[in-house]
């Protein structure tokens, strides 16, 4: 769900994304500096490299002829609450888009709205009151997969309401954005369950308490280099092999005979630049060997920006609840 560059959206409609994403990013930096939770700060860095390594694993979708990779927006927000966890997506997709052109510059702000703002927060909205209503395990686990396939269909829906106001028509870019949206989001569900199962067995107190403000992770350097290990082997022996078939956004385009309007100069002259296009080393001629090292490389940088920004929360965090001195 990448909307990349070349004129897919129009001036005002990713003007009008950006400004709603930056107004959400900088309410979630508002929010976290009033409660900085301790044991976020070693989360954001390991939510947001799997969550990176988890999107370049593109796997069919039947029955139709596209497919999918894992959102990650509800699981990065009942990990780490629904403010970090778009702080985490930004991190991923700004990433994405300037490191391997993987979303367009230009569209930026509307992937951040489609795939943050509403898969974290409008998305942790709807797990957490039923997760509330069930209670206990039964609770998280199937609200985190109510949650998880919500934040893939409307996610999808904002995205075909941009490109209509940009020059598509709704009726069929909406029909056909949902009917692939709907089965990459079974599996979005599935994922997202399957994951959240796993960790309330083996570590609950991964999972993100409301209003949890304090409090050390226990064993945080073993859970950095475990999730750390494990988002450079996704990224770096999975990666390779993921499906070559579009995703949905691609093919709902192809579909529906969609034609690119003519790029933005600026953006184009930006995207020459781009180290790495499409997850490829240029001077690398072995093509499965440039996939893992360009993915070897985002899980690095993706864990480091985010880890960054995690420690920048943290240290503030401890000035502000520093006793003074009488």
């Amino acid at each position: 769900m990448h909307i990349p560059d070349g004129g897919w959206l129009d001036v005002k409609t990713c003007a009008g994304a950006a400004v709603l994403s930056v107004a959400a990013v900088g309410y979630s930096v508002v929010r976290i500096r009033r409660a900085f939770a301790d044991r976020t700060a070693p989360l954001m860095g390991v939510v947001a490299a799997c969550v990176f390594a988890a999107q370049m694993l593109n796997i069919p979708i039947p029955p139709l002829p596209t497919s999918g990779h894992l959102m990650g927006a509800v699981l990065a927000a009942i990990v780490l609450g629904p403010w970090a966890g778009l702080l985490v997506l930004t991190v991923v997709l700004s990433v994405q888009c300037l490191l391997f052109q993987d979303g367009g510059l230009t569209t930026l702000g509307a992937n951040i709205f489609n795939v943050g703002v509403i898969g974290c927060v409008v998305g942790y909205a709807v797990f957490s009151p039923i997760r509330r209503a069930l209670g206990g395990f039964r609770g998280t686990v199937v609200g985190a997969v109510i949650a998880a396939w919500f934040s893939v269909f409307l996610g999808a829906t904002a995205c075909a309401f941009e490109l209509a106001l940009s020059g598509m028509e709704l009726a069929p870019t909406l029909g056909i954005m949902l009917l692939a949206h709907s089965f990459i989001g079974i599996g979005e569900a599935l994922i997202t369950g399957l994951v959240v199962a796993f960790v309330l067995r083996t570590r609950p107190d991964l999972i993100h308490a409301p209003n949890e403000t304090s409090g050390l992770l226990a064993r945080s350097g073993q859970v950095v280099v475990a999730g750390l290990a494990v988002a450079l082997v996704l990224s770096v022996l999975l990666s390779p092999v993921a499906s070559e078939l579009p995703d949905g956004l691609e093919w709902t385009l192809e579909k529906l005979g969609a034609q690119p309007k003519q790029p933005v100069a600026a953006a184009d002259k930006i995207a020459e630049r781009i180290p790495m296009p499409d997850y490829q080393v240029p001077w690398m001629q072995n093509l499965r060997l440039a996939g893992s090292v360009a993915g070897a490389v985002g899980t690095i940088v993706v864990f480091g920006a985010a880890y960054w920004l995690a420690r920048g929360f943290s240290s503030k965090s401890s000035i502000a609840h520093t006793p003074h001195a009488s």
